[in-house]
């Protein structure tokens, strides 16, 4: 649906294995670790392909054409105490209720056997108290910094978009201010307000300038090439939107109207492999720059195109900080060992109880509310490590909201034509 915060393909298989809607509830080893086989920079198009249907396509076009954003780039809340307290939808609670009712039922389970044999259990697990103490702390420690090092990752990958978009931005508000013009005299003083006239609104001049027809055009190709090259670049690495680089995707852009049928057929017939087809794109950007500076219809001198160059530079420093970001989040042996200590540490807690004798009651309510707050932060920490939800890992309700980013762009980067 495109009410949807994200989309997800499925039955969709990474790598040669299908991916569930989230975690299975008997899965402790799900999420993190993740090799290159389920990254979606490495599955294959045929996949892709193969999961795409029209329906699919015009609901990803539409988002994406939009001349405004139908929700936040994220989901905003109330800071009042009380109201987050009666939120369910992308908390925590409904994240980790699966993994609090399983760890709960093992407690359960452990201390009816305590209840069996008592005396022999007491005496194997005197002194496990402390050993779980100090487990404990070395398992508070490491996953609070992990969960640090996670929301750095999040928080880079959200700061990196919004910078695309402000150059991207940026290129737009170049070319209009600097094309070219035509100036004409008009009967009446003050009608240049909202005109676009030289002498600014509300001057008083007698005159009013208009795009010339040949950098009205340069600016509307230039609105578009910004448009296609954003959408391709978010195509390139989430999944959501890869479909859009399919071949099937790609014909259904020239039947949108969003690439002609001659720029399809160089993108596709060009070396580069689809998740760099943005690549072309950007030099088709510089292109038209420099073509329309040269015939005049783009006004400025050489300091200009250099500031534009750079522009551009920093562009493709952007997007491809982006790519880095997400194939070197985290490494695999620090997932793992964060891994195993949340679940040691939960799964020895009835036994720590028992040593203690906890009444039952004590022991199964301690053992929901660990898991609820160890637990929950892992699988938060988890969920920041797929800002743009391409694993399809818990139920995904809270990620960057993709079809924002490139909705925003597409309102600003359309140039006003007096």
């Amino acid at each position: 649906s495109a009410h949807r915060h994200h989309r997800r393909i499925p039955g969709l298989f990474l790598g040669g294995r299908r991916r569930s809607g989230g975690r299975r509830n008997g899965d402790s080893n799900s999420g993190i670790g993740s090799s290159t086989e389920l990254n979606v920079l490495t599955t294959p198009e045929a996949i892709f392909e193969e999961t795409s249907t029209q329906n699919l396509l015009d609901d990803l076009i539409d988002e994406s054409v939009r001349t405004s954003a139908r929700r936040p780039v994220m989901m905003q809340f109330d800071p009042s105490s009380g109201w987050i307290w009666k939120r369910w939808r992308g908390t925590v609670f409904s994240e980790t209720w699966p993994s609090v009712v399983r760890n709960m039922c093992l407690a359960l389970c452990v201390s009816l056997l305590h209840t069996l044999c008592p005396g022999f259990i007491n005496r194997t697990l005197s002194g496990f108290d402390i050993l779980w103490g100090q487990l404990l702390s070395v398992t508070t420690f490491t996953l609070t910094f992990f969960l640090n090092q996670s929301y750095a990752l999040w928080r880079k990958c959200y700061e990196l978009s919004r910078r695309l978009q402000g150059r991207l931005n940026d290129l737009g508000m170049t070319m209009a201010a600097h094309a070219a013009r035509t100036v004409k005299m008009t009967s009446g003083g003050g009608s240049a307000d909202g005109e676009g006239g030289v002498g600014g609104a509300g001057a008083g001049a007698d005159y009013v300038s208009r795009y010339t027809t040949e950098s009205s055009q340069i600016l509307q190709v230039m609105a578009r090439y910004i448009r296609m090259f954003n959408l391709m670049t978010y195509a390139s690495f989430t999944r959501s939107h890869r479909p859009i680089l399919t071949p099937r995707g790609m014909r259904r852009l020239v039947e949108r109207g969003l690439l002609t049928a001659r720029e399809r057929e160089v993108l596709v017939d060009s070396e580069l492999p689809p998740t760099q087809r943005h690549n072309a794109v950007l030099m088709w950007i510089i292109r038209i720059f420099q073509e329309g500076r040269e015939a005049g219809h783009i006004e400025g001198g050489a300091g200009f195109e250099q500031q534009f160059m750079e522009k551009c530079h920093v562009i493709r420093a952007q997007y491809g900080a982006i790519g880095d970001e997400l194939s070197g989040r985290m490494p695999l042996a620090y997932a793992h060992i964060v891994q195993v200590l949340v679940d040691v540490v939960l799964w020895m807690y009835p036994f720590m109880a028992i040593s203690r004798q906890m009444s039952v009651f004590l022991t199964v309510l301690g053992t929901g509310l660990l898991t609820m707050f160890y637990q929950g932060l892992f699988d938060l920490s988890k969920q920041f490590l797929d800002p743009y939800d391409n694993e399809n890992y818990g139920k995904g309700e809270d990620p960057l909201c993709v079809d924002t980013l490139i909705a925003t762009l597409k309102k600003s980067s359309r140039p006003s034509l007096p």
